[in-house]
């Protein structure tokens, strides 16, 4: 009987720690790919370095979700975490819906901004937001943790970099309250 309750408890304390990261299921997010048109209705992020246009994007990288700046023309998403950065070329992208509109708001310190879009969260339930900055010579697509306070964006082979001060995308709903 000591063996099953060891067990028991045992389970209890991986399934409470083993909080898997989820989705954003609030937006609209579609595959993309650079095979798939690119929608009409996608959201722009900014540019790059390079002078292309970025498109606010998300990926699952390890057991996160995180915001990814999309490339539509080379069909590839560049993404990090607070220590890292890649590329992937397997993404989804943000959508327009009828009622919502998205729109850049001034932001600092890791301030939660009503109706900011978040892309999922983190394997430790953390919400990730979607952030950028001018950075590098291009105005780039960051990943915001509110517990960190900052934008976070590294680009290719340059150094992390972190952001006190930054825009954060947020959601305007029209003919509706918001949904906080």
């Amino acid at each position: 009987m000591f063996k099953v309750a060891c067990l028991l408890v045992v389970g209890l304390i991986a399934v409470v720690f083993g909080v898997p990261s989820t989705n954003d299921a609030e937006h609209v997010w579609v595959a993309g790919n650079l095979s798939y048109p690119l929608p009409s209705n996608v959201v722009l992020g900014g540019f790059d370095p390079y002078g292309y246009y970025t498109y606010v994007g998300r990926v699952t990288y390890a057991t996160n979700v995180l915001p990814a700046r999309v490339v539509a023309e080379t069909g590839v998403a560049h993404f990090n975490t607070d220590t890292i950065s890649n590329k992937g070329v397997t993404y989804q992208l943000l959508t327009t819906k009828p009622n919502v509109d998205f729109e850049w708001v001034r932001s600092f310190d890791g301030y939660y901004e009503r109706d900011a879009v978040s892309v999922g969260t983190t394997h430790w339930n953390e919400r990730v937001f979607i952030c950028r900055a001018k950075a590098d010579g291009g105005l780039l697509i960051g990943t915001l943790f509110l517990s960190k306070k900052n934008c976070i964006i590294k680009n290719d082979d340059l150094p992390l970099r972190q952001f006190d001060k930054y825009e954060t995308l947020v959601a305007k709903y029209k003919n509706s309250t918001s949904v906080f």
